[in-house]
């Protein structure tokens, strides 16, 4: 039955990416009108623990500059063999953030409006390979989070199912990615908040002719990414002034050993680069270390 099954799933999960790149854009429009009627809700300073490491800005005098340390250990990998016959992967991670936030333009970043924050939010990842093309990714975090310089802080969740079906193989690897995420946070002080998203991509690894590292072949890893918001994120700017991000685009460069992990001190990585992101409406823009791919982030 699965191998019968098997051969409808490109044409759904295409079918799927489509119609949920036309109605985001329509939702997109829809929240973008709502937005000054809707009572607002500033993003609270936790959701930094769910970013990559990176510098992210919104508008013109809001920018957070964000460092993660991502250690990981890989209790065991996924597979699957020709008798159909699964064992699941299973990884734990162990992401310490430290969140640098300027409240004003950048040449004030020192000043006491500014604020530091540091999170630690383990977590675990399950690989499951439903088919040899096709695996999904569940993964749960909970943890702490609080500001350096006051006594707020605050319980962080986040969690949610990534997919990934690889359309190609050799010499060109090229996958499609699904994923819903789900992040919250309980303040000490203040009410718990909770975001919903949505994300819809391809990715594409492929080797580079006559460029070698270590006597091994380097490869060349993009991915390109839509993110919708079901809960907008709100910034206050200035008295009066509230901008709303409700989607992302990624797009994301990167070099590796395909397969094989590069390795700076105890901490292993699937490869190194950049991922450029920014908001529809412009108001959102960063640049982010691109350590891994979007099903395995």
């Amino acid at each position: 039955m699965i191998s019968g099954c098997a051969s409808l799933i490109p044409i759904r999960l295409v079918l799927a990416t489509l119609l949920f790149a036309i109605n985001s854009q329509t939702w997109a429009q829809d929240d973008k009108q709502q937005t000054r009627e809707d009572p607002v809700r500033q993003a609270h300073w936790a959701m930094g623990a769910f970013f990559g490491t990176g510098w992210y800005q919104v508008d013109a005098n809001r920018t957070v500059y964000i460092l993660r340390v991502p250690p990981s250990q890989t209790l065991r990998e996924s597979s699957i063999d020709k008798n159909g016959k699964r064992s699941l992967g299973i990884e734990f991670q162990y992401p310490l953030t430290f969140g640098f936030h300027s409240l004003d333009a950048l040449d004030d970043f020192l000043d006491f409006d500014n604020f530091a924050t540091v999170s630690f939010t383990p977590g675990v990842h399950v690989d499951i390979p439903v088919t040899e093309k096709w695996h999904l990714r569940p993964y749960a975090h909970i943890g702490w989070g609080t500001e350096t310089k006051s006594t707020d802080s605050a319980w962080i969740y986040y969690g949610g199912v990534r997919s990934r079906y690889r359309l190609g193989s050799g010499n060109v690897d090229w996958s499609l990615l699904n994923a819903v995420n789900y992040a919250g946070y309980n303040p000490d002080f203040d009410k718990r908040g909770k975001y919903g998203s949505v994300m819809t991509g391809l990715e594409f690894d492929h080797p580079l002719k006559g460029v070698s590292l270590g006597g091994e072949d380097v490869w060349l890893n993009w991915h390109l990414t839509y993110n919708y918001f079901f809960d907008r994120l709100n910034f206050h700017n200035d008295e009066g002034q509230v901008e709303s991000v409700n989607d992302q685009w990624e797009l994301g460069l990167a070099l590796g050993k395909g397969s094989k992990k590069l390795k700076i001190w105890f901490i292993k990585f699937e490869h190194v680069g950049l991922s450029f992101k920014a908001s529809s409406n412009g108001v959102y823009r960063a640049i982010s270390l691109n350590m891994s791919s979007p099903f395995t982030k």
